[in-house]
């Protein structure tokens, strides 16, 4: 039993306890308890499942078609109008292309001039129009939500909400010692609500009747109302503004969605079952049944109670018949001493004088009863007028009473609409003094605000004056800086040619002063001699003893394009060489293979720990968007192809690096 209700029952438990010494209540106990008595106990479960998923798909497509309400598209249309000359504001090519069709329009023809002046022209004007496909497309949505919807609405709404009802009916009768007989009927009936409701309180049901309030009232916006009856026809046309608009392309979602619905959206489901009551409540129920009979009979012994009304039954007349069946008296035959006496004049005679006799009292009884019953109908006859007459009278003041309370409702509405309007023309005045308060501080903001814009821009302007006779000072010590050094650059060349003039010069001489076979063996192209000069210049590189030609020493053209790619080579072998270095020790920390794992695994077990160095915000690492992440990966990628090579390898670079 629920806490509840559980004190209480105790408490009636002890009232019952109490009841028990007494005699009289012990009788009527006794007597219930021995009765001839039915106890019915149902309970029935009525539950309607409402699909969730329509209610949901219309919920979430409903705020799409709400934005779209509010901010619908638009076009620009031709609109042609045939108006009187007078009234037209252009004439295009489509206006004479239209008169040429239309010559009844033409007024006049100048035979000389041939100037033609009509009488209306054709005047085309741009309006702007809601008549796009994507707002028919939603309007036509609207519709068949506003189908959809309300079919299932109706056909729900028929139905009560979701709960459980239990009903209980006890019949009793008895009779007592002294020829008393009693009756007793009880019908109970609880039903309990099975409706479940949501975070924010609300049963599905609630936010079914939501829906259909939204549905109807986006049916009857303006919207809709300027669409009109400007429908499409489906399929739906995935058009580059439904596809590529969001509220526009859920709106196609919830399209497909109710075109593809082809459910009831909701069942009924509903069971009826009887059951056994507890024996403990059938004695509490007769324990209460007692104290009801006590109580009733304590009650209507009093004689002196207040009658409300009487109502008496017409008291039942015999009906007596003013005339009787026709009796032949030669059916009745009257036998002495074995002779049949028939045809008795004084017989007869004697049944004539009674017959009058009873004739003339019923004749005078039925007189009597047809005054009675004259008189009962003129009081009925008055009794009614009396009682048409008293209920004209009620109808009378109850329509006084009506008119009087509707004239009173009318002068509360026309006051209640006085109060209305004097309010919204308040409210209308506030918003006014509001928005004029709104545009004056915004204006007074716009005046401070360009105010501020144009210092900020003169002292943009005085900053970038002062920036620009800067770089300009500052272009003009590095142009003469520049003039100074090309000068000087100038001079040193000039040396140079001139220190190269002589030396060679210098050479000329010397060479002039060799005889020819001493210059033969530099120049010759005989084998021995190319041998010869080839060990040398080899001795000289291994020696370093600066016997190797320079940049300077001639003026051979190939000699010197090879003296400066040799000096290039070794400046990017250099430069190859320092990269080298730095990635390799990138590569021993990081590269995935054995060695360096291994190493790694060592310097973890037997290495100093060094303390914990906690990461700072400048190092933590870089947040890159995909697109440079997938950059980052080639690039890594590449590194470990380069640099992640054998030991083979890496000696065959080394020679042909030196070789």
């Amino acid at each position: 039993m629920n806490e509840a209700y559980s004190e209480w029952f105790e408490k009636f438990k002890d009232c019952t306890d109490q009841l028990d010494s007494d005699r009289l209540y012990e009788s009527f106990r006794t007597s219930l308890s021995h009765s001839r008595s039915t106890i019915a106990l149902n309970r029935r479960i009525l539950e309607k499942d409402i699909d969730v998923s329509w209610v949901e798909a219309i919920e979430t497509g409903l705020v799409s078609i709400d934005n779209v309400i509010r901010n619908p598209s638009k076009t620009i249309i031709n609109v042609e109008e045939v108006v009187p000359i007078a009234l037209s504001k252009k004439i295009t090519v489509d206006s004479v292309k239209h008169l040429a069709q239309h010559t009844d329009l033409i007024q006049s023809v100048d035979p000389e001039t041939g100037k033609i002046t009509p009488s209306k022209v054709l005047n085309i004007h741009k309006e702007e129009s809601y008549l796009t496909y994507e707002n028919k497309f939603v309007n036509t949505l609207i519709d068949r939500l506003f189908i959809f919807v309300n079919k299932r609405y109706e056909k729900l709404k028929a139905v009560s909400s979701s709960e459980e009802v239990f009903a209980m009916e006890y019949n009793t009768a008895f009779e007592s010692g002294s020829g008393r007989k009693m009756k007793m009927t009880l019908n109970i009936e609880t039903s309990d609500s099975l409706e479940a409701a949501d975070e924010n309180g609300s049963t599905l049901w609630d936010r079914v009747e939501k829906i259909r309030r939204i549905v109807e009232s986006y049916k009857s916006s303006p919207f809709c109302q300027q669409m009109g009856q400007n429908y499409i026809r489906p399929p739906v046309m995935r058009t580059n503004a439904i596809m590529k608009n969001v509220d526009h392309k859920a709106c196609l979602v919830l399209w497909q969605f109710i075109e593809g619905y082809d459910k009831t959206g909701y069942e009924i489901n509903v069971s009826d079952s009887a059951q056994k009551p507890d024996k403990e409540y059938v004695e509490n129920l007769y324990d209460l049944s007692a104290l009801n009979l006590l109580l009733f009979r304590s009650f209507t012994q009093d004689s002196e109670a207040e009658v409300l009304k009487t109502q008496k039954s017409k008291a039942a007349a015999p009906r007596v018949l003013r005339k009787f069946d026709k009796v032949s008296y030669d059916e009745h035959e009257l036998v002495i001493d074995g002779d049949r006496l028939t045809d008795d004049a004084d017989l007869v005679q004697d049944n004539i004088s009674e017959s009058e006799k009873i004739l003339a009292e019923i004749d005078k009884i039925i007189k009597i009863e047809t005054e009675y019953y004259k008189a009962e109908e003129q009081k009925r006859l008055e009794a009614e007028e009396k009682e048409r007459r008293r209920q004209e009278e009620e109808r009378r003041i109850e329509e006084e009473r009506r008119l009087a309370r509707e004239k009173a409702e009318r002068e509360e509405q026309e006051r209640l609409e006085k109060a209305r309007l004097e309010a919204l023309r308040l409210e209308k005045k506030r918003i006014e003094r509001e928005e004029q308060e709104r545009l004056e501080r915004e204006r007074i903001e716009r005046e401070r605000a360009e105010l501020e814009e144009q210092k900020r821009l003169d002292a943009e302007r005085d900053e970038l004056e002062k920036m620009i006779n800067a770089e300009m000072d500052k272009l003009e010590s590095e142009k003469q800086s520049q003039k100074e050094e090309e000068e000087r650059l100038r001079h040193e060349r000039e040396e140079r040619e001139k220190l190269r003039a002589e030396k060679l010069k210098e050479m000329r001489a010397y060479l002039e002063q060799k005889s020819f076979d001493e210059i033969y063996p530099e120049y010759s192209k005989n084998p021995v001699h190319i041998i010869r000069r080839s060990l040398r210049r080899l001795l000289s590189l291994i020696r370093q003893d600066g016997a190797v030609i320079r940049e300077g020493d001639s003026d051979d053209p190939k000699l010197i394009e090879r003296i400066a790619a040799e000096a290039a080579a070794k400046a990017q072998a250099q430069r190859d060489e320092k990269e080298m270095a730095e990635m390799q020790v990138l590569y021993e920390k990081y590269a995935p293979n054995f060695r360096q794992r291994t190493k790694q695994r060592f310097k973890a077990l037997f290495a100093k720990k060094r303390k914990k160095v906690y990461v700072m915000p400048a190092q933590m690492p870089v947040q890159r968007s995909p697109k440079e992440q997938r950059a980052y990966d080639r690039q890594m990628k590449e590194l470990f192809r380069k640099y992640h090579v054998s030991f083979i390898t890496k000696l065959v670079r080394k020679i042909k690096k030196e070789y």
